[in-house]
């Protein structure tokens, strides 16, 4: 009886549990990115930011006060297995989903600022060199 009960409980635990891997994923970043070139001239001003290829969905790279950058990963911490699930536009220190509408204060830590997202942006770690180079990495 007590192995009956076990095997039904373990089908039951088993069987509710979700499959899908819904967080965001561990990938290896190391981009280095010259803030000097033409290409990047957007990031240049004080509380802009830019997207670059990398990471889980994409990165984003937000220009603080002076030398103050912030890098996130592009991926909606809501249900980010979601092929939508990508943050789409930044405006005045805040990064919008347009999948699920949350939006995140990048300006600071990476908080979410409204539903559904409740975690906070994944970020990188970066270094910036005397030569206006910024690496990101983790």
């Amino acid at each position: 009886m007590k192995k009956l009960i076990y095997i039904l409980t373990m089908n039951i635990l088993l069987l509710s549990c979700n499959s899908k891997n819904d967080y965001i994923q561990e990938v290896y970043v190391n981009e280095y990115v010259n803030l000097s070139l033409p290409e990047n001239s957007e990031i240049a001003i004080s509380g802009s930011a830019i997207f670059i290829e990398g990471g889980v969905e994409g990165i984003i790279i937000y220009h603080g006060v002076g030398n103050d950058y912030k890098v996130y990963d592009r991926n909606c911490s809501y249900e980010p297995s979601l092929s939508c699930s990508v943050i789409d536009s930044v405006n005045s220190g805040i990064a919008f989903c347009g999948c699920c509408a949350s939006a995140f204060l990048i300006s600071n830590t990476g908080e979410a600022i409204n539903a559904p997202a409740l975690l906070s942006l994944k970020t990188y770690n970066l270094s910036l060199d005397d030569n206006n180079v910024l690496h990101i990495f983790n």
